[in-house]
């Protein structure tokens, strides 16, 4: 596929700008261990640690991808997070995020395939 270079680096920087913002919002109102008992609480025996690598990951993953550095692997580790997130939050609450539903899939359905198509265009790095 033939992308725009414009268009996909207007996606990668704003996709890297999200992920960044997640990290710092849960530094910022001191929620990593209320996401690590959350992950705790679906079954995950580390999820203060795994909480605490998701939040680094989605700050610096999420700054390397806004600045185009090695864009596949940050792709790779955020399209991780969200079909996780997906799977174990979002779908159980239906298709629309507000509106007819709450909490639902499809802002993560958006995300990861924002992320195909970045991983797709990115062919050299």
């Amino acid at each position: 596929m033939k992308y725009s270079l414009n268009a996909i680096t207007i996606l990668r920087v704003v996709m890297g700008i999200i992920f960044i913002t997640h990290g710092i919002a849960r530094l910022y109102y001191n929620s990593v261990a209320d996401f690590g008992s959350y992950l705790n609480s679906k079954g995950l025996l580390i999820g203060v640690m795994l909480a605490w690598v998701i939040t680094i990951g989605e700050i610096v993953s999420g700054s390397l991808l806004a600045l185009g550095i090695k864009t596949r692997y940050c792709i790779l580790f955020h399209a991780v997070i969200v079909a996780a997130g997906l799977l174990m939050v979002h779908l159980p609450n239906g298709w629309f995020v507000v509106g007819h539903g709450s909490g639902g899939v499809e802002y993560s359905v958006l995300i990861l395939i924002v992320l195909l198509v970045l991983f797709t265009a990115d062919n050299k790095r």
